[in-house]
């Protein structure tokens, strides 16, 4: 029987629980094995070029680390279950291994894969690992998931053991390396060729190593302000490892353990809070995880389903504007530009461009959702989607129809001084902080004396906030009545 070992979304050969099991069931043996990973051609068409460039830098970063235990990473260019066609072709029974993932598409690949090898005298073996809680996990009194963060995060806390993120122990120097089976008559993926023909982001790159450093630097010297600098996008306030936890250079549990550690060890109050509320975020990502699993048909409608009978505005112009940051409201473009340039964005600007493109546009979620999917390095479904659905007021314990962000209110609170937006929108960087939030309030002498002129150097405003506002709100309410009634 030959083993195999599928990496997805945990490229490293740390506190991996399916790696684990990989180990201790074929340690000892005399049957072949090999590790891979599949770039799948993708049904979907969220690209990313920077981040294909950020996973390619991960794989690499693996194949290092596997090449110290003399393994190699055998990365393999196609369908995933046209791959397991043709080794079930070659090699008749194969026992596969792999961390679990939850979005509805991988699950269906999945299901249909297992049941390829099953039918063929062979075993599938999934574990979780993206997840502290297994997804049946934590329920209510009646015994159905949840749909509001704060008692699913109560109930998260109540049933949380120190076994949830204990490290799965990983020893590959067990298994021997004269085992390994290298496939033939495959297309593999060339990563240096690849890797030449994308864009890179300058500011996120990838890899178990880089993971591990980013979040040692946060752990000891950014965590214990995170309370007070996690919404203000100019300073150095939030761990940039969200792409990392993505894709599995660094684990869930990982991130738990330093930080519990890190609150038993603080005997400031004020930095234990900071701490918690960083655990507190961790735990939306595995709520969204949850609420993704239990409800697939959010891939495609919006949670709170009547929503989706909104008329929305489909106006490409208008939407060009904002994918190009360039609406006329700085902050908003800010984040676009950031977004644009180095796949990332600030979480806080995360939530002024997706409520501006929801409410003030009144465009469909849906296409804002797949423009931050083809930018982010970090996508990950579940975020992407519940954060969007968040702002749209659409989704799971979503923001209130009627609280609409005032982008010139959230510009002047979150980045008072105009650091951020003369940053990334540089063409209003003499604007003094009297006019940085709101540029076209300048009269002409103003906009001779600073050398911006609105309209030719920075667009007017495409919209009129209070305007727009309330148009949305009228929609909003319009269909919760009709649901009500």
């Amino acid at each position: 029987m030959l083993y195999i070992y599928w990496f997805r979304k945990d490229l490293r050969i740390e506190d991996s629980s399916g790696l684990n099991k990989f180990i201790e069931h074929t340690a000892n043996k005399d049957d072949k094995c090999s590790f891979i990973y599949i770039k799948n051609e993708n049904s979907f068409n969220y690209f990313g070029e920077k981040r294909i460039s950020f996973l390619i830098e991960c794989l690499k970063d693996l194949i290092e680390n596997l090449g110290k235990y003399g393994f190699r990473l055998q990365v393999i260019y196609g369908k995933s279950f046209e791959v397991f066609q043709k080794l079930i072709r070659d090699y008749k029974t194969i026992s596969v291994y792999s961390n679990s993932q939850v979005e509805p598409y991988c699950i269906a690949r999945d299901n249909r894969i297992r049941k390829l090898v099953v039918d063929n005298g062979g075993n599938f073996n999934s574990y979780q690992d993206t997840t502290v809680f297994d997804l049946n996990e934590i329920k209510n009194i009646d015994g159905k998931p949840y749909k509001v963060y704060s008692p699913f995060k109560n109930q998260a806390f109540n049933i949380l053991k120190k076994n949830h993120y204990t490290s799965f122990e990983i020893n590959l120097s067990q298994i021997n390396n004269s085992q390994e089976e290298v496939l033939k008559g495959f297309r593999f993926y060339d990563l240096d060729e690849e890797y030449k023909k994308l864009s890179k982001s300058e500011v996120i790159k990838g890899g178990r190593k880089e993971g591990a450093q980013r979040l040692n630097d946060f752990l000891n010297r950014d965590l214990e302000s995170y309370k007070p600098d996690r919404d203000f996008p100019s300073v150095r306030g939030t761990s940039m490892i969200s792409a990392h936890l993505h894709f599995g250079t660094l684990s869930i549990r990982e991130l738990l353990r330093k930080a519990f550690g890190k609150v038993k060890l603080s005997k400031n109050v004020n930095k234990k809070s900071a701490i918690q509320i960083w655990i507190n975020e961790l735990l939306w990502r595995e709520f969204y995880y949850h609420i993704t699993f239990h409800n697939p048909r959010i891939t495609k409608e919006s949670f709170k389903t009547e929503y989706d009978n909104i008329k929305w505005n489909y106006a490409e112009a208008d939407f060009k504007k904002w994918c190009d940051g360039k609406t006329g409201f700085p902050i908003v473009d800010a984040g676009m530009r950031q977004m644009n340039n180095e796949g990332w964005m600030h979480n806080r600007l995360r939530m002024i461009t997706a409520m501006f493109l929801t409410k003030d546009l009144l465009i469909d979620w849906r296409y804002g959702e797949k423009y931050f999917a083809d930018k982010l390095i970090d996508l990950d479904f579940s975020n992407n989607n519940g954060g969007w659905q968040w702002s749209a007021s659409t989704g799971v314990d979503a923001q209130p129809y009627f609280r609409v962000f005032n982008p010139y209110l959230q510009s002047k609170k979150f980045d008072a001084e105009g650091h951020y937006i003369k940053k990334y929108v540089p063409e209003l960087k003499s604007l003094p902080v009297k006019f940085i939030h709101e540029p076209h309030l300048m009269n002409q002498t103003e906009q001779q004396k600073y050398e911006v002129e609105i309209g030719k150097d920075y667009p007017e405003p495409m919209i009129d906030h209070l305007t727009a506002k309330n148009d949305a709100i009228r929609r909003f309410k319009e269909l919760a009545q009709y649901k009500i009634n």
